[in-house]
């Protein structure tokens, strides 16, 4: 016994390291004066500064998207993408709330948040996702025509549960808000946000009821539906114990945010520096914020785990529409702010075009992957340009 523990405490230290480096990295940002030597930097420091943080983000990411996985394993789908989606969501809107409530007056900034993360979840992430899932079952064919009882898919119902909340939340919070005929600007009078944010509240408390509830294994893998033998039963001897990894899990997620926020400050100065808009600055703190849940999604899809990485990536949507909503608008009341909700015309035309590309497949050839990472590609040229 004392032997095992002894290998367990061995093989912890390789799993603080990144979480050491992250910290020796943010208190460097925090409580020396390299951040702010760094902004007086010419350019190509600032952005090797950047640089080499955004590695710290990836390291720590990485160990983040493993522990998990490993939490997954552990306490089961969809539990376990419900821990990494809570986590980030949490610091997510800590994050959100104290820009609000110390940073200069953004009408725009949670619409801002809440698109990059539509965006890059739906589009950038879910695209790769999707192709990598498809190429992994794409050998497996016969006399040269293909066998799609064999080829990679979502648990359907349960995906098409994601896209249904998601249409509707987000044309409701991004969309609708243009054409409100109650205020001047984007958004809806007093009393329609506190009906919108009750919705969105009570659309997403009835959603995790179901998800952990009756129609859990609809959020499952198809092939787990099938009865295993009791092979698994040795897996929490074989690893970290939930508690162990469950800390390290929100260990990492909140120095990799807390990070992030704080390079929020280098970005805008590189990206000034470069002549490039400022509205790119919130799409790679978004990014980086997104990261963990990204590089999970990716493990789970290379693995062929496609329900797992929509659990992620989609979950994660519905949680930052239907949170962030309620949140930033009674902050804006606190803070006598306005908040603007509704889309540019422009981004209201390629969220149209995610939602029509995001509809499940019951089958994944990699082609629907590929459009949804062009709509990416332009979507960040026009951030851009």
């Amino acid at each position: 016994m004392t032997n095992a523990a002894a290998q367990r405490n061995r093989e912890l230290i390789p799993l603080l390291l990144p979480i050491l480096v992250g910290l020796v990295a943010l208190a460097s940002i925090e409580f020396s004066g390299v951040m702010g030597w760094l902004l007086v930097q010419p350019t190509v420091i600032v952005l090797g500064g950047l640089i080499l943080l955004s590695g710290v983000v990836l390291l720590l990411s990485r160990s983040v998207a493993n522990q998990a996985d490993r939490v997954a394993e552990l306490i089961g789908q969809p539990y376990g993408t419900l821990v990494l989606t809570a986590a980030v969501m949490t610091i997510e809107l800590a994050l959100v709330a104290s820009t609000m409530l110390t940073g200069e007056s953004n009408p725009t900034l949670a619409r801002d948040s809440m698109f990059s993360v539509v965006m890059i979840a739906l589009t950038g992430v879910t695209g790769l996702c999707n192709v990598l899932a498809a190429v992994r079952r794409g050998t497996l064919c016969a006399d040269g025509k293909i066998d799609t009882s064999m080829m990679v898919g979502p648990n359907l119902l349960g995906a098409l549960t994601y896209f249904d909340l998601i249409s509707t939340m987000c044309v409701l919070a991004l969309v609708i808000p243009n054409f409100s005929r109650s205020t001047t600007e984007a958004n809806f009078s007093t009393s329609v946000n506190v009906v919108l944010s009750v919705v969105a509240l009570g659309v997403y408390a009835v959603f995790l009821t179901a998800q952990m509830g009756r129609y859990r294994n609809l959020y499952t893998e198809r092939e787990s539906l099938v009865i295993q033998d009791d092979a698994s039963d040795e897996a929490e001897e074989q690893g970290l114990p939930l508690w162990k990894a469950a800390t390290l899990l929100v260990v990492g997620l909140l120095v990799v945010c807390l990070i992030a926020e704080s390079m929020g400050q280098l970005i805008e100065t590189g990206i000034t520096d470069l002549g490039l808009p400022s509205s790119l600055a919130g799409v790679l703190v978004a990014m980086l914020i997104l990261a963990p849940e990204a590089l999970n999604a990716v493990q789970a899809a290379s693995q062929g785990e496609v329900q797992r990485s929509i659990n992620t990536l989609y979950g994660s949507v519905v949680a930052t529409v239907s949170l962030t909503v309620p949140a930033v608008l009674v902050l804006g009341v606190i803070t006598n702010t306005d908040v603007i909700l509704g889309l540019e015309p422009f981004e209201m035309v390629l969220l149209a075009l995610t939602l029509i590309l995001s509809y499940p497949h019951a089958r994944l050839t990699g082609i629907e992957g590929l459009m949804k990472l062009v709509i990416f590609l332009f979507w960040i040229l026009l951030q851009v340009a």
